[in-house]
């Protein structure tokens, strides 16, 4: 605004925070898609001055900088390991050349471009907010495939040199908790099932979008989970055969934010859940850590006394699924591989999921993840907190429970603990590649486990 005054007609500019930070924000994504043009531009003005060392440098280098990509392969970072690990592994089994994306110069993945031969699995490291939207503006493939969503909604938009964009779905969730438009704009979309498929359409035909190609692949991350898990629960058997008492054991592993139960529950659920000699473990999501640590630290320091209560902070929750008889949850997505993976029962808070600000808000249905939870287990509220140890000890014995939930993943999970095979044929499709037998390198490495 303009403050005049009597004696002087000086004017002061006044920009608000919020505007301020857009602003900043839009002028260093200029700055830095103006940089890597420049510097693109330069790279051509010198190899064409012939400042490279020879002329098959040259060519070579050349050649290089013009062929496109056939995949690529965009991560923000280590914590989607989980969904590409397994298709970089079946990428390289098949011979098949793809270039590896992420944002996160800790991404233990980017390390598998040093390993592959004959140039077929390629990294790099592209940073994050402005530098990692500019270099990807300036892409030149057959196929982009990202976990990301909000595809030229957000700051990711679209490179005229990339001829089709495809959203990975990495949860069995419906996707209806995602931020609106978060689909709208890829050209595909891989899902895990049905249910994924039905809110996809409607929102096509609530907002009047071009119909995007859908295929029923099943949730990637799956792959390497269930083989993890195999694992970790043949170690918990051997413990539990060795061991003369074992206490019944809840694992309490909620969502963040507005619609996490620790946020609205907190100390009142723990302090229940430890009655009775029962051994809790409290899983906060990972990003409670970045949002909410204030609420995590009283709550620790809340339970600090109850010496059956104990904190999982790692980054893989396997051994905590492994060794846990029953989880206690809301509508994090834990839900389901729990269940799916343990095939035991899960209770979850009943409460009114606040849907402002989600995809949600436009379905006129409700989401399949809230209305799934019966077959999983019992709903509970704050009035049955006092006989939560008799509600366990039922779900922890029916005989109903693990049929259903078996049910549940056969339909809404296709190609459960193999999902990776199928989505790597599919993206070799849609790339017009052919697999290579003589150039085949084997498996990649695991590097690490997912979060």
């Amino acid at each position: 605004m303009f403050n005049f005054t009597n004696q002087t007609a000086s004017a002061l500019l006044y920009l608000d925070p919020g505007t301020g930070s857009l602003l900043f924000s839009v002028i260093v994504g200029i700055v830095s898609t103006a940089y890597f043009v420049v510097k693109d531009l330069l790279y051509r003005a010198r190899t064409r001055a012939g400042l490279l060392l020879s002329p098959a440098s040259r060519a070579a280098l050349r050649a290089a900088r013009e062929a496109e990509h056939a995949v690529v392969f965009y991560s923000e970072g280590k914590q989607y390991q989980g969904t590409f690990l397994p298709l970089l592994q079946q990428m390289a089994r098949r011979g098949l050349p793809c270039l590896y994306l992420s944002s996160d110069a800790a991404d233990p993945l980017l390390a598998l471009g040093l390993q592959g031969e004959h140039g077929l699995l390629q990294t790099e490291c592209i940073g994050s907010g402005p530098m990692a939207w500019a270099r990807l503006r300036t892409l030149r493939a057959r196929l982009v495939c990202m976990t990301t969503p909000g595809l030229d909604v957000l700051q990711i938009r679209r490179s005229r040199q990339v001829q089709h964009y495809m959203h990975i779905v990495h949860s069995p969730t419906d996707k209806s908790f995602n931020r609106p438009y978060s689909f709208d704009f890829f050209d595909s979309v891989l899902l895990n099932g049905p249910h994924q498929e039905r809110v996809m359409r409607e929102l096509e035909s609530l907002r009047g979008r071009k119909r995007k190609d859908l295929f029923h692949i099943g949730c990637i991350y799956y792959d390497g989970l269930a083989a993890r898990y195999a694992v970790a629960q043949a170690r918990a058997s051997a413990a539990a055969a060795c061991a003369r008492y074992r206490p019944l054991r809840v694992l309490l592993a909620p969502t963040w934010g507005k619609n996490g139960l620790l946020a609205r529950f907190g100390s009142r659920l723990i302090r229940e859940l430890a009655q009775g000699g029962t051994q809790v473990t409290v899983r906060p999501h990972p990003q409670s850590a970045r949002s909410e640590p204030e609420l995590l630290q009283q709550l620790r320091q809340d339970s600090a006394s109850l010496h059956n209560c104990r904190w999982d902070l790692s980054d893989d929750a396997v051994d905590a699924m492994a060794v846990s008889d029953i989880l206690v949850s809301d509508i994090s997505g834990i839900v389901f591989d729990f269940a799916f993976l343990t095939g035991r029962p899960v209770l979850t808070l009943d409460f009114e999921v606040d849907k402002r600000g989600f995809e949600a808000m436009d379905l006129p249905f409700e989401p399949w993840e809230i209305g799934s939870l019966e077959l999983l287990g019992r709903r509970i509220g704050m009035d049955d907190l006092p006989s939560l140890q008799d509600i366990i000890a039922q779900e922890i014995g029916s005989q109903g429970r693990a049929e259903q939930i078996r049910r549940l993943r056969s339909e809404y999970v296709c190609n459960f603990g193999h999902a990776s095979g199928p989505a790597v044929e599919l993206i070799a499709k849609l790339a017009d590649l052919q697999p290579q037998p003589d150039t085949l390198i084997g498996d990649l490495p695991a590097a690490g486990a997912p979060a």
